[in-house]
C-alpha cells in the first residue's frame, strides 16, 4: 500500500439470481453492490522482494556498487594503455588465434564475457583469464561393468559414448570437471538401465537400449552445455547364465508326472492337470469336490539326495595351502583378509602378493590387505567349492567387501585353481 493511512475500498457484488441473458442483472449492478471498505488501512513494516527463484533458463543481471564499477573501469583503461605502450611485446600475449572449431571463454576481473572466436581474438594481459574450448565431437569408453540382470544373470558390459559441447559458457561456468562428470554419469546410467533388463532383451533390443541410455544422459548433460550424440553398447560377456524355471518347463514336468499316474483319470492326475493350466497362464479349471484328499507332495524315488559336508574355515585354508605357488601369486597379486561370521568364525588372511603365497589365522603380520571380505562360514564354503560366484555373492549382499571390487573378484582365479587340484 502506498501510504500509511491511505484508503482501500473493497466492493463485492451479490450473485445474480436471474438468467445470464437477463438485463435486470446489469441494470441493478451498482445498486446491489455492497461496500466493505475499511475505515482504516495499514502498511506493513516489512518489504517483500519480487525476485524470482534462480531457475535454469532465467537471465539474471548483477549491478555492482559504484565504487566497484569505477575501480574496474580504471583497471581496464590502465591495462589498455599498458598494451598500447608496450605493443610490440605484449602483442604476442594479447592476440590469440582461435580455430573454427574452438571458442574462447573469457573472465574479465572475474566477470564472464561473451564467447570469442573463431579468428583473431584480443585479450587483456593480467586482467583476463581465458580458457580454450574444443567443440568437436569426442568419445570416451565406459569400462566393462559387472552387472546382475533382472533374470539373475551375471554379465560384464561396457559402452562407448560420443558427445560434443554445444554451449561453451555452460560447459565452463556450470560444472567444475566436465569430462570426469560425464564419465561418472555414463557409468551410473549404464548400471541403472542394464540391471532392469533380462539377458535375452539385452541381445534382442540392443539398439533400443542405446537410444534409451542416450536419452537419459542428455537429460542431465543439457544443463552442462553438452549433447550426447551417440551411445554404443559393447558385446555382452556372460559371467553366469540365468537359470529361471519357465512356465513351459514347469508345465512339461507336471505333464510327465500326470502321465505316469495310473489310469490318467485319478484325482491326483486331475489335480496336476489343473496345475499345468495355471502354470501356462490359462485360467485353471475348477474341479468338482472329491472325497479323495489331494496329495501334499509327490515324493521323488529315483533322485538321490546329496548333501555337502560342512567344512570349517581352518580346513578350507588348509586346502588352499597346497595350491599356492609363484604363478598364482603373479596372477592374483593381492592380499585378502576374511572376516568369517557364525559358527567356527574368525579372521584369516590369504597372501597372494609376496613370495609363493601364505595363509594364516588373524590379520596379516606385516602388510596391509588390499581387500577385506566379510561373509558367513557357509558362504565361504560355497565360494571355495565353486557353488557360489564371488560377484553373485557380492551383488546379493552375502559378501561384504572393503577395498577394490575388481581385486576382490580375482578370488575366482583361486577357486578355479582349487577345482583343478581336486580333479
Amino acid at each position: 500500500m502506498s501510504s500509511l493511512w491511505g484508503s482501500s475500498k473493497v466492493r463485492y457484488s451479490a450473485l445474480p439470481t436471474s438468467d445470464t441473458g437477463s438485463d435486470d442483472m446489469y441494470q441493478h449492478k451498482d445498486r446491489e453492490s455492497l461496500d466493505f471498505s475499511s475505515a482504516f488501512s495499514y502498511k506493513s513494516a516489512f518489504t517483500y522482494s519480487k525476485v524470482l527463484p534462480p531457475y535454469v533458463q532465467e537471465k539474471r543481471t548483477y549491478s555492482p556498487p559504484l565504487a566497484t564499477r569505477v575501480c574496474s573501469k580504471l583497471v581496464i583503461i590502465l591495462s589498455y594503455l599498458f598494451v598500447l605502450l608496450t605493443f610490440p611485446i605484449t602483442g604476442w600475449i594479447a592476440i590469440k588465434s582461435i580455430e573454427q572449431f574452438e571458442r574462447l571463454v573469457v573472465f574479465r576481473l572475474g566477470r564472464l564475457q561473451e564467447p570469442k572466436g573463431p579468428g583473431m581474438v584480443f585479450v587483456l594481459p593480467f586482467v583476463d583469464k581465458w580458457r580454450r574450448v574444443d567443440m568437436r565431437t569426442r568419445a570416451f569408453n565406459v569400462p566393462p561393468q559387472q552387472i546382475l540382470t533382472s533374470d539373475g544373470a551375471a554379465i560384464s558390459i561396457g559402452a562407448t559414448v560420443y558427445h560434443r559441447i554445444t554451449d561453451v559458457t555452460l560447459s565452463i561456468a556450470s560444472i567444475q570437471d566436465l569430462n570426469h562428470s560425464i564419465r561418472v554419469l555414463g557409468q551410473t546410467v549404464l548400471l541403472s538401465l542394464i540391471s532392469q533388463h533380462s539377458l535375452t532383451s539385452l541381445n534382442t533390443y540392443k539398439q533400443n537400449l542405446n537410444e534409451q541410455i542416450q536419452k537419459e544422459l542428455n537429460k542431465a548433460t543439457q544443463s552442462w552445455g553438452v549433447e550426447v550424440s551417440r551411445v554404443e553398447l559393447s558385446e555382452v560377456t556372460v559371467i553366469q547364465e540365468s537359470t529361471p524355471m519357465s512356465a513351459e518347463k514347469v508345465g512339461g514336468i507336471l505333464g510327465q508326472l500326470a502321465g505316469q499316474m495310473t489310469g490318467g483319470g485319478t484325482p491326483q492326475a486331475n489335480w496336476i492337470q489343473s496345475l499345468i493350466g495355471a502354470s501356462s497362464g490359462m485360467q485353471p479349471v475348477l474341479l468338482p469336490p472329491s472325497n479323495t484328499p489331494i496329495p501334499a507332495a509327490v515324493p521323488r524315488r529315483d533322485t538321490p539326495t546329496t548333501t555337502t559336508l560342512a567344512v570349517t574355515p581352518d580346513e578350507l585354508m588348509a586346502m588352499i595351502t597346497p595350491i599356492l605357488n609363484v604363478e598364482l601369486v603373479q596372477n592374483v597379486d593381492a592380499i585378502y583378509v576374511f572376516h568369517i561370521t557364525g559358527e567356527n568364525g574368525g579372521t584369516y588372511y590369504l597372501d597372494l602378493k609376496t613370495g609363493s603365497g601364505t595363509v594364516g589365522r588373524g590379520n596379516h603380520p606385516t602388510c596391509k590387505p588390499d581387500v577385506e571380505l566379510t561373509m558367513s562360514s557357509d558362504d565361504m564354503q560355497a565360494i571355495f567349492y565353486g557353488q557360489l560366484r564371488p560377484f553373485v555373492a557380492y551383488m546379493s549382499g552375502q559378501l561384504l567387501l572393503e577395498g577394490d571390487r575388481d581385486v576382490a573378484m580375482r578370488l575366482d582365479r583361486v577357486v578355479a585353481r582349487l577345482q583343478e587340484a581336486k580333479c
